[in-house]
């Protein structure tokens, strides 16, 4: 319930792929390709792509968004979510003077077991998202402190094409005909049905974590408890 509209945004999104794709299959009928339809091809990576980003971006904004409302105080944390609660801090020390350097050290170390709760801002991770490699999914989760997802050595390997063919064709390494050309749209209809499985079971990784809040200390868990 707390991510449905994260779910159905993504479900929206994957459908107006799946729309885009039996265009392009309806261009293969006769069996042969024109240009046309490699084109179609080449940027259905782009399409595809930014189904995955922003679904990622989205469940990550909810999921802190939804954090916030429990004003934990960070002492009762799990030490993995220190990661999010303290990245002011962190990005205060990692930018800080020599001069600075024990003053910061103090005031992060300081925190771990404070009784403020500090602001979480839902964007932290929006500079390293905008290319959603399988290592970026996994990374995300964990900076968490959540389970990374099982995704299968040949599903990871489908992200992180997807990832490249998209740059390469909205960054003009290649042209659209050039990638296009290299998948027909049965391939490309079963790389789209793994990608979204993948963002499900991301979404769903997420819901389990905050209806169970594992971002706090099990001893304080009951604290947060809404009666």
């Amino acid at each position: 319930m707390l991510f449905n509209i994260v779910r159905s945004n993504s479900r929206e999104r994957f459908n107006e792929v799946f729309i885009n794709l039996a265009s392009i299959e309806k261009g293969e009928e006769d069996g042969a390709s024109s240009v046309e339809v490699k084109i179609q091809r080449g940027l259905f990576y782009v399409h595809l792509y930014s189904a995955l980003e922003k679904a990622v971006n989205e469940t990550i904004e909810q999921t802190i968004l939804l954090v916030k409302q429990d004003a934990v105080k960070n002492k009762h944390y799990e030490n993995t979510f220190n990661v999010i609660s303290l990245n002011s801090k962190m990005q205060a020390f990692k930018h800080c003077s020599n001069k600075n350097y024990f003053s910061k050290s103090i005031e992060v170390f300081e925190s771990l077991g404070s009784e403020e709760r500090f602001d979480l801002s839902n964007t932290i991770f929006s500079e390293n998202l905008q290319n959603i490699w399988y290592k970026t999914i996994q990374e995300s989760i964990r900076s968490f402190g959540a389970e990374p997802i099982n995704i299968e050595p040949r599903v990871r390997l489908t992200i992180d094409e997807v990832v490249d063919k998209r740059n390469a064709v909205a960054h003009g390494r290649e042209t659209p005909v050039s990638v296009g050309e290299r998948h027909r749209s049965d391939m490309l209809r079963v790389k789209s049905q793994e990608i979204q499985l993948v963002v499900e079971q991301f979404i769903s990784t997420f819901e389990d974590y905050v209806v169970n809040k594992k971002y706090i200390n099990p001893i304080y868990v009951n604290e947060y408890q809404q009666a």
